[in-house]
C-alpha cells in the first residue's frame, strides 16, 4: 500500500462510514484521512477549505447514503465546488435495500466533471432509515457486506482505468425521478426526554435544540432529513420513528417488498 487513503463522507447514523472504512482497510490503510461531512460545523469548515483538506490524499473514497432514490442535498452541497485534479477516487453509495435509483451515477458524473478519475464505484446496503416501523435490512451492514466491502477496496489497488458513465447502471423509479425529498419527521415525546442533548449533537441539518430536544422552530421542522440519527442517539425513546396508521401503511406498500428480499453489493471497476 503506497497511497495515502481518504474517506469523504455524509453517513447520519454511521452506515456509511462503515462501508467507506472497509473499503479504505481492504486498500490497505488502517487509518485512512477522514473527512466526516455529517455534522454542519465541521463540514462548512471542510468545504471553505476543501483543496487544502484533501491536498495529502491519493485516493479518495467519496461515500453517501440515498435518501428517496437521490442524493442528500448537503451532500450535493460539498461535492459541487470540490475539485480533484486527476486524484483518483472511488464512489460509494449506502442504500436501504429498495433502489439507488440513480444516485450512483450522478455521484460518478459530478466526480468524473470535477477533476477526480474515478476508477471504481459500489452501491452497499445498510439498515433502512424506517427500520423501526418497518423492518428492512436491520443490522446491515453485516458481517458478508463488511467483507465483500474488504475486497472490493483489495480489488481498487489494482484499478488504473477511468469508469465511464455507460458501465454505471441506474434504477429509475418514482421516487428518483421526483425533486422532492418526502421525509419521515420524528415524533418526539416530551416526557421521556432528560434534555441530555445527544439528539441535537447528531442532527445533520442542525435544527434541534439541545436544552429541550425540540425543533428550533417550525421551519426548522421542515429541514429535517427522516435520516433518523436522533432516534438512534436516543437511548430515552424520547425520539422514536413513528407515524399514523395511514402513513405507516403506505410506507409499507413502499418497503414490503424490500423487507423479502435481500439485495447484495453492485461494485463496478
Amino acid at each position: 500500500m503506497t497511497k495515502n487513503v481518504g474517506i469523504m463522507c455524509f453517513s447520519p447514523t454511521n452506515t456509511t462510514r462503515k462501508i467507506c472504512n472497509a473499503v479504505a482497510l481492504g486498500m490497505g490503510s488502517e487509518d485512512p484521512i477522514v473527512l466526516d461531512m455529517t455534522l454542519p460545523d465541521i463540514r462548512a469548515t471542510i468545504i471553505a477549505d476543501s483543496s487544502n483538506a484533501t491536498k495529502d490524499i491519493d485516493h479518495l473514497i467519496v461515500g453517501a447514503p440515498v435518501y428517496a432514490g437521490k442524493l442528500p442535498l448537503q451532500t450535493i452541497d460539498y461535492l459541487r465546488d470540490l475539485g480533484g485534479t486527476g486524484k483518483q477516487c472511488t464512489a460509494i453509495v449506502v442504500y436501504g435495500n429498495r433502489d439507488y435509483g440513480k444516485v450512483l451515477y450522478n455521484m460518478v458524473e459530478m466526480l468524473s466533471r470535477n477533476g477526480f478519475t474515478v476508477v471504481a464505484a459500489g452501491a452497499f446496503i445498510g439498515q433502512h432509515s424506517y427500520s423501526d416501523i418497518v423492518p428492512v435490512a436491520v443490522g446491515r451492514p453485516d458481517k458478508s457486506d463488511i467483507d465483500k466491502a474488504q475486497k472490493f477496496g483489495a480489488r481498487i489497488l489494482r484499478a488504473s482505468k477511468q469508469l465511464s458513465l455507460k458501465d454505471v447502471p441506474v434504477q429509475f423509479d418514482k421516487a428518483s425521478k421526483s425533486d422532492k425529498y418526502p421525509s419521515l419527521k420524528p415524533f418526539y415525546n416530551e416526557k421521556q426526554c432528560v434534555q441530555c442533548g445527544k439528539c441535537a449533537k447528531a442532527c445533520p441539518v442542525g435544527i434541534l435544540l439541545p436544552e429541550t430536544g425540540k425543533y428550533i422552530s417550525q421551519a426548522a421542522k421542515k429541514q429535517c432529513i427522516g435520516c433518523m440519527a436522533c432516534v438512534r442517539s436516543c437511548k430515552q425513546k424520547a425520539r422514536v420513528a413513528k407515524t399514523n396508521p395511514i402513513v405507516k401503511m403506505v410506507i409499507y406498500s413502499i418497503l414490503r417488498q424490500a423487507s423479502k428480499d435481500r439485495k447484495e453489493p453492485i461494485i463496478i471497476i
